[in-house]
């Protein structure tokens, strides 16, 4: 499913988007909070209850601080209370959503999709397209993925939370069916809108060099170093594009 945008204005998106200061925060889509949490509203817990969403949470901040068991813990803890939520209603699409996003983080990526399809079952939510767009990623369905995310994008408008995240995994999706050119469009889509992301940079640099497109290639690799300058895969990338420009 192609994105709306024209290759017109993914280059001009380029240009500016280099013109951009530098950050020094280096990060990849593991390391940002799961699908969806930015806007979260599920209901608070009844008295004596244990709230699904702030266990979650917990183990996004264990999983943050490298305390990877005890994370997991939280968000099998999570799963737990979901479940006991949807066992007493079973329409409650805040723990489904919610459960959803903690078996992903558990990369259990086959119980994400069911746990999303029966969502959607009961109403659309855009959380849960999104965070199924993600598994169907990991699960190696990358056009279930790319309509899924495309959902999401569709529902949540471009001022969702995951709409760059969602971007860029289209990206991939689109790189690995070796369609470069909307794989440049959907990466030049995420930069823009979240240009300290070295990994973003350097994934937009590889669909630029399976394009031949040599100078976009290395001013993306340039850009992901200087915000990673230990990346050793974009300083690669950087030399062999440097080297195609040299006469």
């Amino acid at each position: 499913m192609p994105i709306s945008l024209s290759r017109f204005a993914c280059g001009f998106a380029l240009a500016a988007m280099l013109a951009l200061p530098v950050f020094s925060q280096v990060a990849t889509p593991q390391a940002q909070p799961a699908p969806g949490e930015q806007k979260a509203d599920q209901a608070p817990a009844a008295p004596g209850k244990q709230d699904a969403l702030l266990v979650y949470r917990q183990g996004r901040d264990l999983e943050t601080a490298g305390k990877t068991a005890d994370a997991q813990a939280k968000y099998n803890e999570a799963v737990r209370i979901c479940d006991l939520e949807l066992a007493a209603d079973p329409k409650r699409i805040e723990a489904f959503v919610v459960k959803a996003w903690s078996l992903f983080r558990l990369n259990r990526h086959d119980e994400v999709v069911a746990t999303g399809s029966a969502a959607l079952k009961i109403q659309f939510d855009a959380r849960a397209a999104e965070v199924m767009g993600e598994s169907y990623y990991f699960l190696g369905q990358m056009d279930s993925s790319l309509r899924y995310l495309q959902k999401y994008i569709d529902a949540a408008g471009e001022g969702g939370d995951r709409v760059s995240t969602a971007y860029f995994f289209m990206g991939e999706a689109y790189l690995r069916l070796k369609k470069y050119a909307h794989a440049d469009i959907a990466y030049s889509t995420a930069v823009a809108r979240e240009p300290s992301m070295p990994r973003w940079w350097f994934r937009l640099g590889a669909a630029c060099e399976a394009q031949a497109e040599w100078q976009r290639a290395y001013d993306a690799y340039a850009k992901s170093l200087a915000l990673s300058p230990g990346f050793q895969d974009a300083q690669a990338g950087r030399d062999r594009a440097k080297a195609k420009l040299t006469p």
